[in-house]
């Protein structure tokens, strides 16, 4: 009983010697990220007085910007494909954390669909705004409707879009409700749709909302590295937008596993049956 107490008390220490150096690295990159930072929206405020394709410039700008944060936050990032860049797409894929779409705009060009509160943190926001993030308001309708419009909008205008169909970072083994907004406007226009997938090694890399965005980032995306999965799928053809939702998330839920197959794999008692919203 002694000697499993003492185990228990060094077991204790130790993991609190790992949240404290998980703060201070985290509390350095932070620093470095707030300096990039800085550089991308005093790049991104001059290229608005440059004549030319500033939405072009914007977009090299940003993807510049997510690599920074991929380097500095040492993501070791294993790709499986590519994203086209021969014509415009709708990019559909799971969402885990709240930094992946840093790590998926380091690799694509296009248009996000993002939270609207995103637009409030300092810098930050304000760079998003400049780069062509599409923010919305999930839990208001009017927010929603101006949503579609921008994604119709910018897919009419022959530029990708990239968004999260579950609509917020989810935990479960795999991909919750499907939204099918998205996937009616590229139904109607006839843009192709490509999935991916987006794996962590480490499973707390999840953000499952039960702690802050900032108490997330201290306490797992602060350590010393994170090993990161994503894979691109071909591409989907179709006028039918729950085919090309059932398609997507079949194929999102399918490539998941196999990113996981050595990674421990999916607990099966945990696995939830795909609930797609019709």
């Amino acid at each position: 009983m002694a000697e499993a107490g003492h185990q228990r008390l060094l077991l204790s220490g130790f993991n609190q010697q790992v949240m404290t150096g998980n703060k201070i690295r985290g509390y350095i990159r932070l620093f470095f990220i707030i300096i990039i930072t800085i550089l991308a929206f005093i790049t991104v405020s001059i290229l608005g007085l440059v004549p030319g394709n500033r939405y072009k410039m914007r977009l090299k700008v940003r993807k510049l910007w997510s690599k920074g944060f991929v380097f500095f936050l040492n993501y070791h990032v294993e790709m499986k494909g590519q994203f086209p860049t021969d014509r415009n797409y709708l990019f559909v894929g799971n969402h885990r954390s709240s930094l992946d779409p840093f790590v998926c705009l380091a690799y694509l060009e296009g248009n996000p669909v993002s939270r609207a509160d995103v637009r409030n943190y300092p810098f930050l926001g304000k760079v998003a705004e400049l780069s062509v993030i599409i923010f919305v308001t999930k839990e208001s309708k009017t927010s929603r409707s101006a949503t579609k419009e921008a994604i119709h909008r910018a897919l009419s205008e022959g530029k990708s879009i990239m968004i999260y169909p579950e609509g917020k970072t989810n935990a479960a083994p795999l991909t919750a409700t499907f939204q099918k907004g998205s996937f009616d406007i590229a139904a109607e226009l006839g843009i192709p749709v490509i999935p991916f997938a987006i794996e962590y090694k480490d499973t707390a890399d999840y953000w499952d909302h039960s702690e802050t965005m900032a108490e997330h980032y201290f306490n797992h995306l602060a350590k010393h590295r994170t090993y990161v999965r994503m894979s691109v799928g071909e591409v989907i053809h179709g006028d039918n937008a729950f085919a090309l939702l059932r398609q997507s998330q079949q194929w999102i839920n399918d490539e998941i596993i196999t990113l996981r197959e050595d990674w421990g794999g999916l607990a099966q008692e945990k696995v939830l049956k795909t609930d797609i919203e019709g």
